[in-house]
């Protein structure tokens, strides 16, 4: 998939969204999603989500290799079935969605992402971990994570009733999303979203994507977090309405 010649603000939405990057797997959710917004932005059509992949993978793997003792596996085994299962039904909306449309795409699925971590935060909405609710999360989480590398909000909903520490939830976060995203490589190789050009991208980007993983794990427990994930809210119903409206 051609990517054109970037400009100045194309090329300053993709450092930071690499930094982001970086910053969000070794420390607190929700900015992952704003640096997928500031990628949409940068790169037109679907070139995107197959730029931003090979980034979260580095990103991830230096979040395992930080956590990699702090893990809740058994969450995460009742969730891979459906993840994959969503994983196939996303790979088909990429290749059948329409270019002019793709954009909008990524951003009703972040918007619809902060709503639902919106609603278990402040309205105390916790759904039942059966295996109906286990299946729908694990498909939506792999079916968003697909579309549009978008899944951190649906998978901490249900992380959310495990009651993990902070360091807990980070790790079990970390090794979740390094299989996730491992899994979603020959699809996107396949739908010719990664190619020898965007992985020429995002190796100029792994010294910023280091640098954000670092800042992430000095200041995790320096953070306010209710501030943060308000600042980070509005910067990403910001981009996400300009991908909307633009």
């Amino acid at each position: 998939m051609a990517i054109p010649d970037l400009s100045p603000l194309q090329m300053g939405y993709f450092a930071l969204a690499a930094a982001l990057i970086g910053f969000t797997k070794t420390s607190v959710g929700g900015v992952g999603i704003l640096a997928v917004l500031l990628a949409a932005l940068a790169f037109p059509g679907k070139a995107s989500p197959g730029i931003v992949l090979p980034m979260l993978i580095i990103a991830d793997i230096v979040a395992v290799i930080y956590y990699r003792r702090d893990c809740h596996w058994p969450v995460l085994l009742r969730l891979f079935p459906a993840a994959v299962a969503g994983i196939v039904v996303g790979w088909v909306v990429v290749d059948l969605a329409p270019l002019a449309f793709f954009r909008r795409l990524i951003g009703l699925i972040i918007l619809f992402g902060l709503f639902v971590s919106l609603l278990v935060e402040h309205f105390r909405v916790r759904p039942q971990s059966g295996w109906l609710v286990t299946s729908v999360v694990g498909m939506l989480a792999g079916a968003s994570s697909m579309i549009a590398n978008a899944a951190g909000p649906i998978f901490g909903v249900f992380l959310l009733q495990v009651g993990l520490t902070k360091e807990r939830f980070v790790g079990t976060r970390s090794w979740y999303f390094l299989i996730l995203n491992l899994v979603k490589v020959p699809f996107s190789a396949q739908l010719g979203l990664i190619t020898p050009r965007t992985l020429l991208l995002d190796l100029a980007a792994v010294p910023l994507i280091l640098a954000g993983a670092w800042l992430g794990v000095k200041i995790l427990g320096m953070i306010n977090l209710t501030l943060f994930k308000w600042l980070i809210r509005a910067a990403v119903i910001i981009a996400a309405i300009r991908l909307l409206v633009f």
